[in-house]
């Protein structure tokens, strides 16, 4: 290679060397910021529905989100509370897990950074069920701490019937009794064990 070659590509590295460092450093500067950003105040959220979960092995899914509309940046985290009720407005009395089932992420919960406009994502999953339906669950209650308050966001379920979160004939201890909720994660694949 030619001194003035050799020379040329020098100069071109550089820059992107300088680019890289300096990404780098923003990336921490970014990191600490994130370290100080409260949690989302519950006036700031609206929940509504995410895309739609195709069932699979016996699995029933909704995915929601959590939209900030908020002036400002901020953070959730851990596991939201759910509760469904059916048309009536009765609580339907299902079991609920922190994760886990065919569908919904066993990942611990990480700190979510929500700009203003940007969505987080909670997946609800239950096994279907096999005896028949006892109650269709039509709403979602969904409850997360924030800042001075909670939010409680509620949102129709979307899917009802035999495809839907319904509550299962056959007892508590059915297996479609069981309502599995991923932590609040920053994309829809991240709410889910299928990858």
């Amino acid at each position: 290679m030619s001194r003035s070659a050799k020379a040329m590509l020098a100069a071109a590295a550089v820059p992107l060397i300088i680019a890289g460092c300096s990404s780098g450093i923003g990336t921490a500067q970014h990191a600490r910021a994130a370290i100080r950003i409260g949690r989302c105040p519950g006036r700031a959220l609206v929940l509504h529905p995410g895309t739609y979960v195709s069932p699979m092995t016996g699995e029933h899914a909704v995915m929601y989100a959590l939209t900030n509309r908020g002036p400002a940046a901020c953070t959730l985290e851990g596991y939201p509370r759910v509760v469904l009720t059916d048309v009536t407005g009765a609580v339907l009395p299902f079991r609920y897990a922190k994760g886990g089932g065919a569908y919904v992420t066993s990942a611990r919960p990480v700190t979510v950074v929500l700009a203003h406009g940007a969505s987080a994502y909670v997946l609800v999953a239950k096994y279907r069920c096999d005896r028949g339906i006892e109650h269709n669950a039509t709403t979602i209650r969904l409850t997360l701490p924030t800042t001075h308050d909670a939010f409680a966001g509620r949102e129709a379920v979307g899917i009802s019937g035999s495809m839907g979160l319904s509550y299962c004939r056959g007892g508590q201890h059915d297996p479609g009794q069981l309502v599995a909720v991923s932590p609040v994660e920053p994309t829809q694949q991240a709410t889910t064990s299928l990858r």
